[in-house]
Order: C-alpha cells, then sequence, then structure tokens
C-alpha cells in the first residue's frame, strides 16, 4: 500500500495588523508630548543659567560699588557730638562724656537683626579693633533691636569682643540722623567719628550695606592724624 507524502511548506509569517488611526494618533500626540518636554527642560536650563549669570553680574557690580557709594552728612561735621547713655548686650552704661578728652569714638549704626551685610561689617570691626585701639579710638556698633535677638546674632558671628549698643527707643539714631534708608524705624548703614573734644569728624552713611574694612581704617587714621597736626 503506497503511501502518499504530503509536502508541507512552512507557514509564512503573518502580517503586522495594521495601525488604527486613532492608535497612530495616540502614538503621535505622546510624542509631541514627549518633545515639548525636552523643550520644557531645555528651557528650564537656560532660564537658569541665564538668572545666575544675572546674579553674578550684580554681585560684582554690588562689590565694585564699594565705599565711593557714601552719602555724606556735611552739616555734621565739626558740630558736637548728641550725648548719650546706652547699654551694651551685657547691661554695661556707655556715655558719650565718659570720653571725652581721652578718647576718639567710631560709632557704627546699623540694621542689625537680619541683615547679614550689617553683621559681615560688625565682625570686620572687630577684627581691626587693635589697629583702633592704636589710634585712640574706641569703636561702638549701635543696633534698635532687642538684646537677646542682637546676642544670637553675636554668637552666630563669633563676636565677643566689640561691644554692642542697644538703642531700642532709636533717640539715639535719630539724634545722629541715623534712621532710614531700607527701613524707616532701623539705622541703614552709618558711620559716625568724634574727637576726644566731643565734636563729629566724619558721618557716612553706605546705602550700599557694604565698606571695606581697609577704607574705614584709611579714613579714620587720616582724620584722627590731622587732630596730631
Amino acid at each position: 500500500m503506497n503511501k502518499t507524502t504530503l509536502n508541507s511548506s512552512p507557514e509564512a509569517p503573518t502580517p503586522p495588523k495594521p495601525i488604527g488611526r486613532r492608535a497612530a494618533a495616540v502614538r503621535e500626540r505622546e510624542r509631541q508630548r514627549a518633545r515639548q518636554r525636552m523643550i520644557r527642560l531645555a528651557s528650564r536650563g537656560l532660564l537658569v543659567v541665564g538668572v545666575a549669570a544675572l546674579a553674578a553680574v550684580l554681585i560684582l557690580a554690588y562689590r565694585a560699588a564699594g565705599p565711593q557709594k557714601a552719602s555724606s552728612s556735611p552739616d555734621m561735621i565739626t558740630k558736637p557730638a548728641p550725648d548719650f547713655t546706652l547699654k551694651t548686650t551685657d547691661g554695661r552704661d556707655v556715655s558719650l562724656s565718659d570720653f571725652l578728652g581721652k578718647k576718639n569714638v567710631l560709632l557704627f549704626f546699623n540694621e542689625g537683626y537680619g541683615c547679614d551685610p550689617c553683621w559681615q561689617q560688625t565682625a570686620q570691626l572687630q577684627k581691626d579693633q587693635q589697629t583702633f585701639a592704636e589710634m585712640g579710638v574706641e569703636v561702638y556698633a549701635v543696633m534698635v533691636d532687642q538684646p537677646s535677638l542682637i546676642k544670637s546674632e553675636m554668637t552666630r558671628w563669633g563676636l565677643k569682643t566689640i561691644p554692642i549698643l542697644v538703642d531700642q527707643t532709636t533717640n539715639v539714631s535719630k539724634s545722629y540722623d541715623a534712621l532710614g534708608g531700607m527701613h524707616a524705624n532701623k539705622p541703614d548703614h552709618k558711620f559716625v567719628l568724634i574727637s576726644r573734644e566731643g565734636t563729629i569728624l566724619w558721618a557716612a552713611d553706605y546705602p550700599t550695606m557694604r565698606v571695606d574694612g581697609d577704607a574705614v581704617v584709611k579714613q579714620v587714621r587720616t582724620l584722627v592724624t590731622s587732630l596730631q597736626d
């Protein structure tokens, strides 16, 4: 009995089903969304770079402004300095009259709590205390905040030797025309140098909130030396 051999050929692969219009539209939308996400991310990156560049420019401009941007108070020069008595943060009374005939006094009125440039300046004055002392100058920062707030910042900035006078009533700051600037009820960034005779030698406000420490030392040295000539 003859067996008939059937030649079986391999089955042809099933062709992929055509993508429906709806599925194609969905995939196209997904591609578009992906492209949009990439564009947004790139834009954000450029924005961050742009902001950083702008900040760098502003910082350089701020630093370049330096001490030459002072607003002087010529009406105060050579006039008698208003007397005062204020307490330091450790409760010690300090009166301007205590220094008459003995030492010159440099007052630094500033915003105090919440103003990092003010504390940086105060820290610089502390570093220069010995230099000022050799010139016969006592240095005091003047702030209008609560003593507890001032003390917390003194700890934060490592201030141990420079005395800070507390002027909570703001009366002393007013008498030296130091209030105003960024805040009506706080001093701006003002230096006042008083001679041992009790007259004002120098009064300058710095809206830039920064003065190079060497520039302050130089200014004080020049004025104190002129008294000895």
